[in-house]
């Protein structure tokens, strides 16, 4: 093509242009002057009537925004122009027109000619414009330049600005009853909670936003923002599910020694290296610790309120109740705060015939805390110990009761009274196991919080012996935790640093503790001999009352008595040493209590040195906590279960609440069910006869034989030999044959 015909080509046919501009921007400026020209006389007039279809506009903002940065001087004012446009006229453009408007400015600021704090409140103002895929696209760029603007450090000033931005729009949808607020309220809300989970924004600020939009009049905005708090902790890497999925590198350099080498199996393997080694990377990089998002709330007494007086309000779903409730419930645990209303409003839904109580009875455990009146929640367990736990309902009911009582008796173990707690442990031996289960936990719970609460049959040797020795912890409604009760066990830190400093350690390696690193001596343990056999650890008061009157009895027997009875010279020797070994016990064992006092207050001293003078970091708050356990192993050796600690976010699963509970039998409809979906994929049943012929018939070999094989039988002899007659029947027979295989 000649210069002159591209002269006269270009001005219809813009893409070519704008290749050429790219090229050689100078050369072209007369040619991009023309087309700016254009554009700004089909902008003029586009405004009179902003409704209509205008497709040779959209070409032109699509051409003039490509090649933009060429001419800076010239298209100074061409952003300012569309978002003008946008801002007036977005709710009345044409959707293909507005799209491509809003793809331009996208390009602008991909190629940095326009700021993102001018584009993106105006993003924010789009969404109310009622058009799925442009929200779409809005959603996507407005989260990845957040993203992309905070990489390399924190856009502070763009961060506060657009958080301001949008708590003023979720306030104008408290004020105005517009559903395009609504929406573009809602997007905001969304894009908060992805920026948060993407770790851009996690700082409280953020956090705080979202907590405004549970409030919201909106339902959408208010689930959205209650299910985030409620769902925040469970949001998982994907990383972390990669990496447990990395199969073993040493197996398969084995297998490529003994296996054909291809392309495809070194290319897995030099994948597997490249995961491992990014593996590694990651282990060398220092632990980030991130907080939940509730703990990042400014006022949470005052959130919870407010809350707790939208749930009183009751014109909402069930659904919508539910999920507040629970997440009062959360706030109120996580803060320990006093809402003693709560629990009230929280009894007259603890029936057995609620839809989803379940959820009603997490609700009430998660409620729980030390620092609330005993008072407030007795009642609360008194009307799941009548409506739960009783002969009436179903073994299900009973064991959701039970398990609903022992999450909100670990919390506040106060609040429930002895007469009460005996009760429900008599469910014990039931023939439910989900019943069972529900109150042996009970059990096991107040075996280490408050032994003395239990009948003496169910405190177990552990618990006694901490009674009789004076140990067992007692409770106490707001005791405080300031003579370092919190950090039981830190002399075991103390010592493992003192025998990490003696072998040259420098204290943060060598996670495990040896077996043989803690003395039973210190735990007040007494090591019987087998020699000792005649020695026995009372289980309860009432044995040690019992083997007190046989030896009662055995003392009284004398001679002089009208009864008498003849003992022999072994059994008296036998009964003295009897005797001696009991008194030299009992003074061995009062020897060792007082020295076990002395030793725990020498413990108790060292605990207060080691936290007044020592500051933990994450590392030494895990090792505790490994040295404690290890410890409790040795310490309570004849123990079987543990009372599960409370986490640290106060959250419980329904089926905990559950507990154990058998497989129900299925109907007809269900086994038919489950029958025929394991049948899918399968062939169906009956003979492969005709379907799959593996081999033919011996009368079918026989007529594919060479005749000279056959020549000799006797059946082909007498076949030459037939009469003509003979030959006519066979003939005739052998036509009827075809003749009814054809019908």
């Amino acid at each position: 093509m000649g210069k002159r015909n591209r002269a006269a080509f270009l001005p219809t046919h813009l893409p070519q242009l704008q290749n050429l501009i790219k090229r050689d921007s100078k050369s072209y400026e007369a040619e991009f002057q023309q087309q700016y020209r254009h554009y700004q006389s089909t902008l003029s007039i586009f405004c009179l009537k902003p409704s209509e279809e205008a497709k040779e506009l959209s070409e032109l903002v699509t051409f003039i925004s490509q090649v933009a940065q060429c001419y800076p001087t010239e298209t100074k004012e061409f952003p300012q122009q569309l978002v003008d446009l946008l801002q007036q006229h977005c709710v009345v453009l044409n959707p293909d027109v507005r799209k491509s408007f809003v793809q331009a400015l996208i390009l602008l600021r991909n190629k940095g000619v326009l700021d993102n704090t001018r584009l993106l409140p105006l993003f924010f103002t789009l969404f109310k414009c009622k058009d799925k895929h442009l929200r779409e696209l809005l959603y996507s760029h407005i989260v990845n330049d957040i993203k992309n603007a905070n990489i390399k450090a924190k856009n502070n000033k763009l961060n506060r600005s657009l958080q301001s931005f949008m708590f003023t729009m979720l306030e104008s949808v408290k004020t105005g009853n517009s559903d395009e607020n609504a929406v573009a309220a809602k997007k905001s809300v969304d894009v908060c909670i992805d920026l948060y989970h993407k770790n851009v924004w996690n700082d409280a600020k953020t956090v705080n936003v979202i907590a405004e939009a549970c409030f919201s009049p909106v339902s959408k905005i208010a689930v959205t923002a209650i299910r985030f708090f409620l769902s925040s902790n469970e949001e998982k890497e994907e990383s972390e599910d990669e990496d447990n999925d990395i199969p073993d590198l040493k197996r398969m350099k084995q297998a490529s020694v003994y296996t054909k080498k291809t392309k495809a199996r070194s290319r897995r393997l030099e994948t597997v290296k490249k995961r491992i080694s990014k593996k590694a990377k990651n282990k060398t990089k220092a632990e980030s610790f991130n907080f939940s998002a509730l703990h990042l709330l400014n006022d949470p007494q005052g959130f919870a309120e407010k809350l707790y007086s939208k749930l009183n309000a009751k014109d909402e779903r069930w659904e919508i109740r539910l999920l507040r409730m629970n997440l009062i419930s959360r706030v109120i645990g996580i803060h320990q705060l006093s809402l003693l209303g709560f629990y009230p409003y929280l009894i007259k839904y603890l029936q057995p015939t609620q839809r989803d109580v379940t959820m009603v009875l997490v609700s009430a455990a998660q409620a729980s805390h030390t620092l609330v009146p005993p008072d407030a929640i007795e009642p609360v367990l008194k009307a799941i110990a009548n409506n739960f736990v009783t002969d009436r309902v179903s073994n299900e009911v009973i064991a959701a009761g039970l398990n609903g009582i022992r999450e909100i008796c670990a919390r506040q173990p106060l609040a429930i009274d002895e007469t009460l707690l005996q009760d429900l442990t008599q469910y014990k031996n039931h023939r439910d196991k989900g019943v069972l289960t529900g109150a042996r936990s009970l059990i096991a719970l107040y075996r280490e919080v408050n032994p003395e609460m239990l009948l003496k049959k169910d405190r177990g040797r552990s618990a006694t012996m901490q009674l009789k020795d004076g140990s067992a912890p007692r409770l106490q409604f707001g005791a405080g935790e300031g003579d370092g009760s919190g950090l039981k066990g830190i002399e075991l830190l103390d010592e493992q640093a003192e025998n990490a400093e003696e072998n040259g350690d420098d204290g943060w390696e060598g996670w495990e503790v040896d077996e043989d690193s803690s003395d039973s001596e210190e735990e007040g343990w007494v090591n019987v001999s087998d020699d000792e056999g005649d020695v026995k650890i009372a289980m309860s008061d009432d044995e040690d009352e019992e083997e007190g009157e046989k030896k009662k009895e055995k003392k009284e027997l004398a001679p002089g008595e009208k009864k008498q009875r003849r003992i022999g010279k072994r059994q008296l020797r036998k009964l003295q040493d009897a005797e001696e070994i009991s008194e030299e016990h009992q003074e061995k064992l009062r020897k060792e209590n007082e020295a076990r006092r002395e030793e725990e207050e020498k413990k108790r001293e060292t605990m207060l040195k080691v936290a007044s003078s020592r500051i933990l970091t994450p590392a030494d708050f895990a090792k505790l906590n490994e040295l404690r356990e290890n410890q409790e192993v040795d310490k309570a050796a004849g123990v079987k279960r543990t009372n599960d600690k409370v986490n640290d976010d106060n959250q419980i699963d329904e089926s905990v609440i559950l507990g154990a509970r058998k497989k129900a039998k299925m109907d007809y409809e269900a086994r038919l069910a489950s029958i025929q979906e394991g049948r899918e994929g399968r062939e169906k049943f009956g003979s492969k006869r005709g379907k799959e012929r593996g081999s033919t018939t011996n009368r079918e070999k026989a007529r594919k034989k060479n005749f000279m094989m056959i020549a000799h039988k006797t059946s082909v002899i007498l076949k030459g030999k037939r009469s003509l007659v003979e030959k006519q029947k066979a003939l005739r027979a052998a036509i009827n044959k075809q003749k009814k295989s054809k019908h």
